[in-house]
C-alpha cells in the first residue's frame, strides 16, 4: 500500500480561494475586535482611495469591480464616520471625488502599519524573492479572478 502523505493531499485539493477566506475571516475577526469603524470592505476601499487620490465614484466601482450604488452606500458610511470627503467635481458637476479625511489617512496608515508587521513576522522564514513571488502570484490571481464574478 502506498504511503499517502493527508496533510499534502488536502493542501493540493483545497481551492486557494479557501486559503484566502481563512485569512480574511482571521483579519475580519481582529478588525472587529480592534477597530469598531472598520470592516474588511471599508479597509479595501480605504486603501483604494489612498492609492488612487481624487478618484471619482465610478473610477473607484470599476477599480473595486462593484457597482457605482455600491460605492455610494459604502462611502457615504466612511464619509459620515469622518474617513473621507466627496466634493463636486468642478468640471463635472455630476460627478463626485473622494479623498481620505487626516482621520482617515491616519486609520489607513495605522492599519497598514499592523498589517505590514504582521506580514513581516508571517515571512520571516521566507526569502524576499519568495515573498515578491506570492505577493504576484496573488495578485494575477485577483485580478483573473474577475471574469468569475458574472458566472
Amino acid at each position: 500500500m502506498a504511503d499517502l502523505n493527508f496533510e499534502e493531499e488536502r493542501i493540493n485539493f483545497t481551492p486557494v480561494i479557501c486559503y484566502i477566506d481563512y485569512i480574511n475571516l482571521h483579519f475580519t475577526n481582529y478588525l472587529k475586535s480592534n477597530f469598531k469603524d472598520i470592516t474588511p470592505r471599508d479597509f479595501t476601499y480605504l486603501a483604494n482611495i489612498l492609492y488612487h487620490p481624487n478618484c471619482s465614484q465610478r473610477q473607484l466601482a470599476d477599480l473595486l469591480f462593484v457597482s457605482e450604488s455600491n460605492v455610494t452606500q459604502i462611502v457615504k458610511k466612511l464619509e459620515k464616520n469622518g474617513f473621507v470627503t466627496r466634493t463636486v467635481d468642478e468640471s463635472n458637476k455630476s460627478c463626485k471625488i473622494i479623498n481620505l479625511t487626516d482621520k482617515g489617512k491616519l486609520t489607513i496608515f495605522s492599519l497598514l502599519k499592523i498589517i505590514y508587521e504582521w506580514e513581516a513576522k508571517f515571512f520571516e522564514e521566507y526569502e524576499e524573492d519568495d515573498v515578491l513571488k506570492f505577493k504576484k502570484m496573488i495578485y494575477d490571481y485577483s485580478q483573473k479572478s474577475y471574469p468569475f464574478h458574472n458566472l
